[in-house]
């Protein structure tokens, strides 16, 4: 019996992990741009997989809540 794995969905949710913590970093936060940005597109590639796509689902919302909270923090501070 042949295992099937969604390898979107993991690169998603490891992507999006890495990219959460990384943006901790002040200054340098949005170098890391990318990497959010690849776990929010290989979470949708994930998605399209018939199995496995809960890690799929928690890359996509992770990457999307490290975006608003950039977003967030750049907005405070041209304030």
């Amino acid at each position: 019996m042949e295992k099937q794995t969604n390898a979107a969905a993991t690169v998603s949710f490891s992507n999006a992990i890495l990219g959460l913590f990384l943006s901790f970093i002040p200054f340098v936060g949005w170098i890391f741009a990318p990497i959010w940005m690849i776990a929010i597109l290989f979470g949708m590639v994930g998605l399209l997989k018939g199995y496995n796509r809960r890690l799929a689902v928690y890359g996509i919302l992770i990457g999307l809540f490290t975006f608003a909270y950039k977003i967030v923090l750049f907005q405070l501070a041209l304030s």
